[in-house]
């Protein structure tokens, strides 16, 4: 079972290849010849001095010269200078040789055909793993690395595949976590599958709850998406129960037990019963024109009476009953959760004014600079052989600080800028309302003057 990382290096290439190819992690020692002359049943013993460090294209003594020759070349020499990757076994899974064996092979199935690689195999941990260095321009046509999203991927893939080929075992893709959205559009279709016995009104009872579904014929796939925007989400993601199939079974049987006026039994419409109408003897002594204005113009009985046929009628429209949209509401909610810990984080400290917030985090910044440099500090002697068990618990304690230090520090900078927009708002508000002023004094004056 190999696991394998690949990151860019853009500080120093001499560092990471000294890092790589260090004889402390790569020769075998006396106690290291013996075990793997025990557990092998070898029959030739390794002498001292045997390092397992391999070049592609570049020599494994002078890697540094060899790849900053390539960079100088095609003036390329800043930048992203490298790139650094690992390939770590399980332990006891492989020995030091066919460890370095297949690092070097998908060294050269990855990068050998255009890329100087340094190829190192440490020993210095109970994993095996292999270190590769990799220079960041083609000793070919002088191009860059290609930086893509899939670059891992691939890596990921030829190493698996080196594995299966030396009957290793390979770790199988970590499922990726699902998005919450997925399971409140379960949760609507569920409601949705209850409440209507035909598809019209399926459609109904989802666009009620907030969201839209989708089930064109001439597409491949049906979809649901919320109201307010987003991504659409076929429904095959959403898992064997939720496709179009399994619905429409749902909705069969809903049919065949209540009928089709199932979402109306459920969902009844609201019934508005108009006041009646009672004349009043309103209009005596009055003259026919002024009885018309009251009539159409109005707010007498006759004229409620006009505009109530009229919207029974359809000329006036009919006014909509605002509708809860559910994925508004959990933005709202996630926003409000935000603004909560910003209130609490100020009136807990207490601030004066805005500055002392900015120096508050210039402080919680040099605190987190502080301890960094402590873990740093702790992690290369974690690389020691003679390491005490202790420092990756103290490791821990300073990792759990730092946490607590940046999600404080996120609180303080949100906290910033919503006062920073407030403060904007405010401002803005007043300008418009001064302008307002001088438009009303002005027209004050002008008519005056009249």
């Amino acid at each position: 079972m190999a696991v394998t990382k690949i990151w860019v290096v853009k500080d120093s290439l001499q560092r990471v290849l000294d890092y790589a190819a260090n004889p402390d992690k790569t020769e075998y020692d006396a106690l290291a010849q013996t075990l793997h002359y025990a557990e092998n049943d070898a029959k030739t013993k390794l002498n001292e001095s045997a390092q397992l460090v391999t070049g592609i294209h570049c020599r494994a003594d002078h890697a540094w010269e060899d790849m900053r020759a390539v960079q100088e070349r095609f003036g390329k020499t800043d930048g992203v200078v490298a790139l650094h990757a690992y390939q770590s076994f399980r332990e006891g899974e492989v020995t030091p040789e066919q460890c370095h064996e297949i690092g070097v092979a998908l060294a050269r199935k990855v990068w050998g055909k255009r890329f100087q690689v340094l190829v190192a195999t440490h020993m210095n941990t109970d994993n095996l793993h292999n270190h590769f260095v990799i220079n960041s321009v083609s000793y070919v046509d002088g191009k860059k690395y290609e930086q893509r999203r899939s670059q891992y991927t691939e890596f990921r893939a030829a190493s698996d595949k080196l594995c299966r080929e030396y009957g290793l075992s390979v770790v199988e893709q970590p499922k990726a976590k699902e998005p919450a959205r997925y399971a409140w559009m379960r949760e609507a279709i569920d409601q949705a599958c209850e409440d209507a016995s035909t598809p019209e009104d399926f459609h109904r009872a989802l666009y009620r709850q907030g969201y839209i579904f989708g089930a064109d014929p001439n597409r491949k796939y049906a979809t649901i998406r919320a109201r307010d925007g987003g991504r659409a989400v076929r429904l095959y993601r959403l898992g064997e129960e939720y496709d179009l199939t399994a619905i429409d079974d749902r909705l069969r049987g809903n049919y065949l037990l209540y009928g089709s006026r199932l979402y109306e039994l459920k969902k009844p419409p609201r019934q508005n019963t108009p006041k009646r109408y009672r004349p009043k003897d309103t209009y005596a002594r009055k003259g026919i024109l002024q009885i018309f204005f009251e009539v159409f113009f109005g707010e007498s009985q006759m004229h409620r009476l006009y505009l109530y046929y009229c919207y029974q009628l359809g000329i006036l429209p009919k006014k909509q009953q605002p509708c809860i949209n559910r994925p508004e509401l959990e933005a709202i909610w996630r926003n409000i959760d935000k603004v909560l810990a910003e209130h609490a984080f100020v009136k807990e400290h207490q601030f004066p004014s805005l500055q002392a917030i900015e120096d508050y985090r210039k402080g919680l910044s040099q605190q987190m600079e502080t301890l960094a440099a402590q873990r740093a500090e702790i992690v290369k002697q974690m690389r020691r052989k003679d390491a005490p068990p202790e420092l990756a618990d103290r490791r821990a304690v300073l990792t759990c600080k730092i946490a607590e230090l940046r999600k404080e520090d996120r609180i303080a900078e949100g906290a910033i800028k919503r006062i920073q927009r407030t403060r904007e708002s405010n401002r803005i508000d007043q300008e418009n309302r001064s302008q307002n002023t001088n438009y009303r004094n002005r027209r004050r004056d002008c008519s005056r003057q009249r």
